[in-house]
């Protein structure tokens, strides 16, 4: 049953084929790209025709996350090491005390006291706010660590064992202060979907631990006080207030009030989204161009609406 771009695979039992095409719709009428909905390893919804390779924006935060969890384990580095015991001193405008508290857990938390320039704003490891460039620092550890490049390391620890063939990281006109490219991520609504069944399944593909468990209980866990639906740059749905990025405000409520709150999530500009819901065994990935402008600010509750009450029981 074709709908535009996306469409059902096989009608299912226990799934309202009619209130699916109706969501298919409404989805394809906010400017998707590609729409991915997977329940119980089942495909639901898919793609129409070849995949097309998109800029996902901060969904790559969850997945680089996924590689310091894995880098972890290695022994290459912990959550609690300070970022001065990997990189140079004096890769920030803090004072050398408030630099040495910059820890790789800080940068993923968003609590480093500092803006986008590196400079002193707040309180290292206390108030959340969303640095873009701070982050980027965590890509130069795990290079400098292997030896490899951002796609390499990518591609040997995630992307090949997983079969994400659509995937890889591109340099963007943006530099970090200290010149190196700030890297963006290209992928499909397929590969995101395959990185959902990953964290679905507890870091186990093909019967291999990929991802240690424990690093994956973490990473949803809220990281600061102020913003608890956040932590190792993935977000949870049931912490009771959250902030959101480029803004200075606290929210009440859930990240996505109609969702379960057992529902957890990587988000990206212009509506690009992963989320995973393990009640359900259901796994979303949802494409889109930056020329689709921005996404509604409703879509994620009205989407969410919409998919629960396809479903029948």
């Amino acid at each position: 049953i074709s709908c535009n771009m996306n469409e059902i695979v096989t009608s299912k039992s226990d799934w309202s084929t009619p209130l699916l095409e109706e969501l298919i719709q409404y989805s394809n009428d906010h400017g998707t790209t590609e729409l991915v909905v997977d329940c119980n390893q089942q495909r639901l919804i898919k793609p129409v025709g070849t995949a097309i390779e998109t800029d996902i924006f901060a969904v790559q935060k969850g997945i680089l996350s996924l590689l310091i969890g894995i880098a972890e384990e290695k022994y290459l580095l912990e959550t609690c090491d300070a970022i001065n015991h990997h990189l140079d001193p004096e890769w920030t405008a803090l004072s050398p005390w408030h630099e040495a508290s910059v820890t790789i857990e800080t940068l993923l938390a968003m609590t480093t006291g500092m803006d986008e320039q590196l400079q002193p704003l707040g309180e290292v490891g206390g108030g959340w706010r969303y640095n873009n460039t701070a982050y980027n620092y965590l890509k130069k550890i795990l290079c400098l660590h292997t030896g490899l490049s951002l796609n390499e390391l990518s591609r040997e620890w995630l992307f090949n064992p997983l079969g994400m063939k659509n995937t890889r990281w591109e340099a963007r006109e943006q530099k970090l202060p200290d010149g190196t490219a700030i890297t963006g991520l290209q992928s499909t609504a397929d590969d995101l979907a395959k990185i959902g069944r990953l964290v679905l399944n507890d870091g186990v593909w093909n019967d291999m631990q990929i991802v240690p468990k424990h690093y994956l209980n973490q990473m949803t866990q809220g990281a600061s006080a102020d913003n608890p639906a956040w932590g190792f740059c993935w977000w949870n749905n049931c912490a009771d207030q959250f902030m959101l990025p480029m803004k200075d405000k606290i929210y009440p409520g859930n990240v996505v009030p109609t969702a379960p709150e057992d529902l957890i999530s990587v988000r990206g500009a212009f509506g690009n989204l992963l989320y995973i819901l393990p009640r359900y065994s259901l796994v979303v990935a949802r494409t889109r161009k930056i020329e689709a402008g921005k996404s509604a600010p409703d879509f994620e509750s009205e989407f969410w609406r919409r998919l629960l009450l396809a479903k029948l029981n």
